[in-house]
């Protein structure tokens, strides 16, 4: 996949290779325009399939970095790679309503209740 316009949805059938696409194109970005990878969201839909591309991730910036080990790009970006977001749709809602919480409350709006369970983590 070539066009990098914008966003970028990709939705196939299992082994159809997604991962690959999103492993690749965030490598072009990384390789070509020095992005960092924690600059990117890439949200999945289960903590299985956010572990795997984190791990396929890792796993090919270590192959990069054996091809070119003084890449300092590529090395800086093995330790961000572990900060991340790569998160399922529901850790990415909960991280962003945590985050935001206090928002509401400069609007005058309730927050969120601390007896309910997961709030204030």
């Amino acid at each position: 996949m070539e066009n990098r316009g914008g966003s970028l949805l990709v939705s196939a059938a299992a082994g159809s290779g997604k991962t690959k696409v999103l492993v690749d194109r965030l490598f072009r970005y990384v390789t070509e325009e020095r992005c960092n990878i924690d600059d990117f969201l890439i949200i999945t839909y289960t903590k299985a399939a956010a572990a795997e591309l984190r791990s396929k991730i890792a796993s090919e910036l270590s192959k990069r970095l054996g091809q070119t080990p003084g890449d300092q790009q590529l090395r800086r970006q093995l330790l961000r790679v572990y900060q991340a977001d790569i998160k399922t749709v529901d850790a990415f809602c909960t991280s962003l309503l945590r985050e935001n919480t206090h928002l509401l409350a400069r609007r005058g709006q309730p927050g969120p209740d601390p007896r309910l369970p997961g709030a204030g983590r």
